[in-house]
């Protein structure tokens, strides 16, 4: 099997899993935005660092000594997207906040241009053109800017941004393995967010317990580890397009789980983007 097919295979993975997260935040919603960022990348890290201690030769740590300002940012801004991101789909629909979001393969290929000087072929430009369309089409659906929605509509559109430039960041730290890279990433995060479980204690239960225990592990760790495995294997412009899959992901589960019903507009929207995508893996 080829190392471009093995990529797509991981990245497509990675996106099933991360279409579980809206769904998980709602059941998790007692505990708020602030507690749930907090502690899904606490649980992470915790779970990586047990990991390496168990299998010590399968999942080794490297030592953080080299890119330490690269990573260190990229482990700050980790924290503030999970946070924008729960914030996103506190206010707004899960179709809507998926879309907002996963803007970033938008991103993703202006800063592979920019950053990794990667061509924009012009597969990737129509597999472009038509995932865009299709976010236009899910987000013509409602209003985003009235109400506490504007709030989401900002968070979004911060974690979408803020996601491209992070995912096209970790294709260029090369010389540590993608387990490492995910747990200094949420280690790092933890006490930028630190401060926030303080505006509102946390009280748990079984439903948010559990559901902070699946973001953590399920959500993050695995997901992250195959995404970030993907990336290399693939061209920037292609894992961008590859992860609006979430977004199909995410709007199905909350049509099963929470019975939120997409519009037309939105299943046109999703077909456009599973198009573009199944261009970009070719």
């Amino acid at each position: 099997m080829k190392k471009e097919t093995i990529g797509t295979f991981e990245i497509i993975i990675a996106t099933i899993l991360f279409g579980f997260i809206p769904v998980l935040v709602r059941f998790g919603s007692g505990l708020g935005a602030y507690n749930l960022s907090f502690f899904r990348i606490l649980v992470a890290a915790l779970f990586l660092f047990l990991l390496s201690m168990i299998f010590k030769r399968s999942y080794k740590i490297k030592p953080l000594k080299q890119y330490r300002k690269k990573i260190i940012f990229f482990g700050a801004i980790h924290g503030f997207i999970i946070l924008a991101y729960f914030f996103a789909i506190q206010y707004l629909q899960v179709a809507q906040a998926s879309l907002l979001i996963y803007s970033s393969a938008i991103w993703m290929t202006l800063f592979s241009s920019l950053i990794l000087k990667e061509k924009i072929t012009r597969r990737t430009f129509i597999a472009l053109i038509l995932s865009i369309t299709g976010v236009v089409l899910v987000l013509s659906t409602g209003n985003l800017f009235s109400g506490l929605t504007f709030v989401g509509v900002l968070s979004g559109l911060f974690a979408g941004v803020s996601s491209g430039l992070v995912w096209v960041l970790s294709k260029t730290i090369k010389r540590y393995d993608r387990v490492s890279l995910t747990f200094w990433q949420n280690l790092i995060a933890i006490p930028f967010l630190l401060p926030l479980v303080f505006i509102k204690m946390p009280h748990f239960n079984l439903s948010n317990l559990t559901a902070v225990i699946l973001l953590g592990v399920f959500c993050t760790v695995i997901p992250f580890v195959l995404v970030f495995k993907g990336l290399q294997k693939v061209k920037g412009q292609t894992g961008g397009i590859l992860l609006l899959l979430d977004i199909v992901f995410s709007i199905f589960f909350a049509f099963v789980i929470l019975g939120e019903s997409p519009a037309l507009k939105t299943i046109i929207g999703g077909i456009l983007i599973i198009i573009g995508s199944y261009l970009a893996s070719q």
